[in-house]
């Protein structure tokens, strides 16, 4: 009920006692008037409702964060009574509201196409369609809204991607504690060939020298190339929520890129995401790209786990590991000490600060990795954002 429907319904209250009291036919005249003007407007209401038929084309099952959708609307009614509006509520990806309304207008038995730009701001998974159907009379008395009857549709929206440099890793790469990394599996013998200057003295097959009386050296299938081990922190962020959601998009979008930057280089990527509900994503060639996307436009940021005790885990299975790309919005003592136990183990370490902030601290221990061999990068979200 309208304030204006309420002002009405009084005044012909007024109106009717008025002329009970007093017998005046002016008073009863205008009593009727008003409740004529009150059933047209509650029935020019109900029948565009009632015969009103919308479709909706246009919407992609899957965009990228940031892109808008470019909606189509044709509406059509059959009500020969004017109304003021009629407006279509859309369920649409937002931080704030789910859902958005437009004002249409269109004459009857006809019909009309609008376009409408839906944008998508965040990552994420939403339904995205037209969920009511609200109608307003030209004295603004009726204000009656209807389900729409559609179906909504489900749209990915998939953090971006951008270029970044690669991390060149050797199989033969030692670290500062000597760490080796063969760039031969001395498990896989595959042949045998005639000695060579700088071939060592353990690899020379003694048997098959002596029968042939000279240096036979033995020769292995090459190891695979060592992993890229990316892994976020998933913690729970403390800001406001559009600005939260920016933090951990961008947190998700520098993971995703050099995922891609690495899988476009032949290194195989693991990337662990230990959110309230654990799981991993691991590739080796660039059609898997689509997976870390899809983990990444899904994933949480509700882990349980403080970073430096994710770092932990991942010190403790980096055998196999070449270099270790780690990802955070909170860089304290601990988390940069983490780091550089991590490369003091012989892996090749890229830390990414996601913020804005640049004060002395920070900056200070920022140039303490650097001058440990840590690839330290800061990274803006509100200029990714944007």
């Amino acid at each position: 009920m309208t304030s204006r429907l309420t002002g009405a319904l009084i005044a012909m209250a007024a109106l009717l006692a008025t002329g009970l009291s007093t017998g005046g036919r002016i008073y009863y005249l205008l009593f009727y008037t008003m409740l004529l003007l009150l059933l047209l407007s509650l029935a020019s209401v109900l029948w565009v409702l009632f015969t009103a038929q919308i479709e909706m084309r246009g919407v992609k099952p899957r965009v990228e964060r940031g892109e808008a959708l470019m909606t189509i609307f044709t509406v059509r009614h059959a009500s020969l009574l004017p109304v003021s509006s009629l407006r279509i509520r859309l369920n649409v990806p937002s931080a704030f509201s789910a859902s958005q309304e437009i004002s249409v207008s269109t004459p009857p038995f006809k019909t009309r196409t609008f376009r409408y730009m839906v944008r998508c701001p965040h990552r994420g998974s939403y339904e995205v369609g037209v969920t009511r159907l609200r109608a307003k009379d030209l004295f603004g008395l009726f204000s009656i809204s209807k389900k729409s009857g559609l179906r909504l549709l489900r749209v990915d929206v998939y953090p971006k991607s951008y270029d970044v440099p690669f991390m060149e890793l050797k199989a033969g790469d030692t670290g500062p504690e000597l760490r080796s990394r063969a760039t031969e599996d001395a498990s896989s013998p595959s042949d045998v060939r005639k000695w060579q200057e700088g071939d060592v003295l353990k690899k020379v097959h003694w048997k098959l020298t002596m029968r042939r009386r000279e240096l036979m050296v033995r020769t292995f299938e090459e190891s695979s190339r060592p992993d890229t081990l990316i892994v976020p922190d998933l913690a729970e962020i403390s800001a406001l929520p559009d600005q939260a959601l920016s933090i951990e998009d961008c947190v998700c979008e520098v993971c995703l890129s050099q995922a891609r930057a690495q899988l476009e280089e032949g290194y195989p990527v693991r990337m662990p995401l230990l959110s309230a509900r654990p799981g991993e994503v691991a590739g080796q060639f660039p059609q898997d790209f689509t997976m870390f996307a899809e983990a990444l436009m899904r994933v949480k940021f509700d882990s349980p786990y403080p970073y430096e005790q994710v770092q932990l885990q991942m010190l403790r299975r980096s055998t196999r590991t070449g270099g270790c790309v780690l990802v955070t919005p909170r860089l304290t003592t601990r988390v940069a000490d983490m780091a550089l136990k991590i490369a003091r183990s012989g892996v090749r370490v890229r830390l990414v600060w996601v913020t804005d902030s640049r004060n002395s601290q920070s900056l200070e221990m920022v140039e303490r990795l650097k001058m440990e061999n840590v690839e330290a990068h800061l990274t803006d979200p509100w200029e990714g954002a944007a």
